[in-house]
Protein backbone atom coordinates (compact mmCIF):
# COMPACT_ATOMS: atom_id res chain seq x y z
CA UNK A 1 0.00 0.00 0.00
CA UNK A 2 2.65 2.31 0.73
CA UNK A 3 4.46 2.02 -2.69
CA UNK A 4 0.78 2.23 -4.27
CA UNK A 5 0.33 5.68 -2.07
CA UNK A 6 3.99 7.18 -2.91
CA UNK A 7 2.98 6.86 -6.59
CA UNK A 8 -0.58 8.66 -5.81
CA UNK A 9 0.90 11.37 -3.70
CA UNK A 10 0.60 14.38 -6.48
CA UNK A 11 -3.52 13.74 -6.54
CA UNK A 12 -3.17 15.71 -2.78
CA UNK A 13 -1.12 18.72 -4.41
CA UNK A 14 -3.18 18.56 -8.08
CA UNK A 15 -6.74 17.51 -7.01
CA UNK A 16 -7.00 18.89 -3.02
CA UNK A 17 -5.71 21.98 -1.87
CA UNK A 18 -4.40 20.67 1.12
CA UNK A 19 -1.18 23.29 2.52
CA UNK A 20 -0.27 19.86 4.60
CA UNK A 21 -0.13 16.27 3.91
CA UNK A 22 1.45 13.57 6.29
CA UNK A 23 0.94 9.92 5.73
CA UNK A 24 2.78 7.06 8.22
CA UNK A 25 2.03 3.30 8.38
CA UNK A 26 0.83 2.21 11.93
CA UNK A 27 1.68 -1.18 11.46
CA UNK A 28 -2.69 -2.37 11.28
CA UNK A 29 -2.80 0.04 8.23
CA UNK A 30 -1.94 3.33 6.22
CA UNK A 31 -3.23 6.71 8.06
CA UNK A 32 -3.62 9.95 5.97
CA UNK A 33 -3.43 13.37 7.72
CA UNK A 34 -4.50 16.38 5.43
CA UNK A 35 -5.14 20.54 6.68
CA UNK A 36 -6.76 22.33 4.44
CA UNK A 37 -7.19 26.57 4.92
CA UNK A 38 -10.74 26.50 3.15
CA UNK A 39 -14.19 26.72 5.23
CA UNK A 40 -14.61 23.44 2.90
CA UNK A 41 -12.31 21.02 1.86
CA UNK A 42 -11.81 21.64 -1.66
CA UNK A 43 -12.02 18.47 -3.84
CA UNK A 44 -12.13 15.96 -0.98
CA UNK A 45 -14.72 13.97 -2.84
CA UNK A 46 -12.78 14.44 -5.98
CA UNK A 47 -9.77 12.83 -4.31
CA UNK A 48 -11.57 10.22 -3.11
CA UNK A 49 -12.83 9.30 -6.92
CA UNK A 50 -9.48 9.21 -7.92
CA UNK A 51 -7.99 7.54 -4.97
CA UNK A 52 -10.64 4.67 -5.85
CA UNK A 53 -10.75 4.88 -9.46
CA UNK A 54 -11.01 1.38 -10.86
CA UNK A 55 -7.95 1.24 -13.39
CA UNK A 56 -5.91 4.22 -11.97
CA UNK A 57 -6.21 4.25 -8.16
CA UNK A 58 -5.92 2.19 -5.21
CA UNK A 59 -7.15 -1.18 -4.77
CA UNK A 60 -9.87 0.20 -2.39
CA UNK A 61 -13.13 1.50 -2.24
CA UNK A 62 -14.66 3.76 0.60
CA UNK A 63 -16.07 1.77 3.26
CA UNK A 64 -17.06 4.08 5.75
CA UNK A 65 -17.53 8.22 5.56
CA UNK A 66 -17.74 10.90 8.25
CA UNK A 67 -18.20 13.81 6.87
CA UNK A 68 -18.34 17.26 9.03
CA UNK A 69 -16.70 19.81 7.16
CA UNK A 70 -19.89 21.40 5.60
CA UNK A 71 -21.45 21.86 9.21
CA UNK A 72 -21.63 25.56 10.13
CA UNK A 73 -21.88 24.96 13.87
CA UNK A 74 -19.95 21.55 14.84
CA UNK A 75 -17.82 22.60 17.91
CA UNK A 76 -14.39 21.29 18.86
CA UNK A 77 -10.97 20.71 17.85
CA UNK A 78 -12.00 17.72 15.60
CA UNK A 79 -15.45 19.62 14.46
CA UNK A 80 -14.92 19.98 11.24
CA UNK A 81 -12.99 16.70 10.34
CA UNK A 82 -13.75 14.48 7.45
CA UNK A 83 -12.83 11.23 7.78
CA UNK A 84 -12.67 8.13 5.49
CA UNK A 85 -12.32 4.22 5.87
CA UNK A 86 -11.25 2.68 2.73
CA UNK A 87 -11.28 -1.36 2.74
CA UNK A 88 -9.53 -3.06 -0.29
CA UNK A 89 -11.80 -3.99 -3.41
CA UNK A 90 -9.60 -7.57 -2.89
CA UNK A 91 -11.38 -9.51 0.01
CA UNK A 92 -8.35 -12.09 0.25
CA UNK A 93 -6.03 -8.75 1.05
CA UNK A 94 -6.31 -6.66 4.28
CA UNK A 95 -4.46 -3.59 3.76
CA UNK A 96 -6.40 -0.46 5.38
CA UNK A 97 -6.29 2.97 4.61
CA UNK A 98 -7.78 6.11 6.61
CA UNK A 99 -7.72 9.51 5.47
CA UNK A 100 -8.58 12.11 7.53
CA UNK A 101 -9.01 15.87 6.25
CA UNK A 102 -8.89 18.62 8.29
CA UNK A 103 -11.05 22.32 7.94
CA UNK A 104 -9.29 25.32 9.68
CA UNK A 105 -12.64 27.22 9.56
CA UNK A 106 -10.65 30.46 10.27
CA UNK A 107 -9.23 29.68 13.77
CA UNK A 108 -5.64 29.27 12.15
CA UNK A 109 -3.53 32.34 11.72
CA UNK A 110 -1.79 31.05 8.30
CA UNK A 111 0.64 34.08 7.80
CA UNK A 112 3.63 31.67 9.38
CA UNK A 113 2.48 29.43 6.93
CA UNK A 114 1.98 30.87 3.86
CA UNK A 115 5.44 32.60 4.05
CA UNK A 116 7.29 29.43 4.82
CA UNK A 117 5.48 27.79 1.77
CA UNK A 118 6.88 31.17 -0.38
CA UNK A 119 10.55 30.47 1.31
CA UNK A 120 10.65 26.90 -0.04
CA UNK A 121 9.40 28.59 -3.63
CA UNK A 122 5.38 27.30 -3.59
CA UNK A 123 4.55 28.98 -6.73
CA UNK A 124 1.62 31.80 -6.19
CA UNK A 125 -1.11 30.54 -8.02
CA UNK A 126 -1.11 27.49 -5.77
CA UNK A 127 -1.26 29.26 -2.16
CA UNK A 128 -4.17 31.07 -3.52
CA UNK A 129 -5.79 28.00 -4.21
CA UNK A 130 -4.11 26.47 -0.75
CA UNK A 131 -5.71 29.72 1.13
CA UNK A 132 -9.10 31.33 1.38
CA UNK A 133 -9.52 34.92 0.06
CA UNK A 134 -8.58 37.34 2.44
CA UNK A 135 -5.60 35.48 3.73
CA UNK A 136 -3.46 36.63 1.46
CA UNK A 137 -1.99 40.00 0.85
CA UNK A 138 -0.52 41.63 -2.20
CA UNK A 139 3.33 41.36 -1.84
CA UNK A 140 3.42 45.06 -1.43
CA UNK A 141 0.64 45.47 1.38
CA UNK A 142 2.80 43.04 3.09
CA UNK A 143 6.23 45.63 2.48
CA UNK A 144 7.77 42.54 0.95
CA UNK A 145 10.34 43.61 -2.07
CA UNK A 146 10.89 40.33 -2.98
CA UNK A 147 8.44 38.41 -5.34
CA UNK A 148 8.93 34.64 -5.44
CA UNK A 149 7.97 33.12 -9.14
Amino acid sequence: MGNALLRRIALFHTVGAFYRVQCWDEGEGWKIDAHSARPHALGHDRLLERLCHLRWGLPVQVSDRFCFCGEPDTPGQWGHTCSFYFGSRDTRRNDPLYLRIHTDRGRCDHEERIGALREVGAPESWIARAFPQGILQPDAERGDADQLL
